[in-house]
């Protein structure tokens, strides 16, 4: 037995290693791309990945996990553009992981019977709508902590106006008065270069 031989079967546990963990490390450098499903951390908020629209250099995702519980409306009012949920998104953790890389995204405020009256709306950090979840529903994990509001009104009548979409712990969608407290899931388009750069550079 060599020299060469003798030191690699003595510390062949450790070399192996040591090779798995440069072959990782030189995939990651690699890896650059994002598919739907794909998990990912940004500023210490873990993410998945929705949807991926290169040619408008676009990433939906939504959170992994409910970053808080609180009421949709302290008014009980189903209208997402004037939501206390809307205003701390859109201020306390907008503040958390900031705008830079973040696109402004239009939200369908469409009722669940189809009335249009509420129009649509513009923010960095939004909810999904019920057309949204349905549409990514394999992706979307289950939160299995608490039920979960979407930005979907039940109907913009005003004697149903205090009524908002939310999805249970089971993937069922239901409903809930704006006054009660549920989970919060942010979903954020984030630009798509922006987070290639950041995770090569192992910011993401």
């Amino acid at each position: 037995m060599t020299i060469f031989e003798k030191i690699f079967a003595e510390h062949k546990d450790e070399i192996e290693e040591y090779i798995k963990g440069v072959i990782k490390s030189a995939v990651d450098d690699i890896k650059t791309e994002f598919a739907p499903g794909d998990h990912f951390s940004y500023k210490g908020v873990e993410f998945v990945v929705l949807d991926v629209n290169e040619e408008r250099n676009e990433l939906f995702a939504v959170t992994a996990n409910i970053v808080r519980t609180m009421l949709f409306s302290e008014d009980n009012c189903n209208d997402w553009r004037k939501s206390d949920v809307r205003d701390w998104l859109n201020t306390e953790f907008l503040y958390q992981i900031g705008e830079e890389d973040l696109i402004e995204q239009v939200s369908d405020l469409v009722a669940d019977n189809g009335d249009k009256a509420y129009g649509e709306c513009k923010d960095y950090v939004s909810l999904l709508s019920c057309d949204q979840y349905r549409k990514y529903r394999e992706f979307i994990p289950r939160y299995k902590e608490d039920w979960v509001w979407t930005l979907t009104p039940y109907s913009c009548d005003p004697s149903y106006a205090n009524s908002v979409r939310v999805i249970n712990p089971s993937g069922t969608l239901y409903y809930n008065y704006a006054y009660g407290a549920r989970g919060v899931v942010p979903a954020c388009m984030y630009n798509l270069n922006n987070l290639k750069s950041r995770r090569q550079a192992h910011k993401v």
